[in-house]
């Protein structure tokens, strides 16, 4: 019965920390999609090309484009985007550029 309960609670945690970067992707990407919605539209009302949206990738969403280091634009690999685990095993830093990488991405995946 025990191994059991463990075993439930790993799940549990993995799924824990799945919904956690998922929401770091919401926290980081969810204002600038509504800005780049907000620039288009008044573009649309002024008729003028949004400044914003020649700044951006034409497609912009929770899925696309993907992940990027800030400092060097490394694309994220998948093994490089594990919650918690990769940071940890990355030692807090870019694997192309080894710039310091925020600790709010585990702490939220937490």
């Amino acid at each position: 019965m025990n191994e059991l309960v463990v075993l439930e609670m790993a799940v549990l945690a993995v799924i824990g920390l799945l919904i956690g970067s998922f929401l770091n992707v919401v926290i980081h990407r969810l204002p600038k999609m509504m800005e780049l919605r907000w620039a288009a539209e008044c573009a649309e009302l002024s008729a003028t090309e949004p400044e914003k949206a020649k700044e951006e990738p034409s497609r912009f969403n929770l899925m696309v484009p993907r992940s990027r280091c800030p400092h060097c634009a490394h694309q994220i690999q998948w093994f490089e985007n594990v919650p918690v685990a990769s940071y940890v095993a990355l030692k807090g830093r870019c694997r192309a550029c080894h710039a310091k990488i925020s600790p709010r991405y585990p702490a939220v995946e937490l």
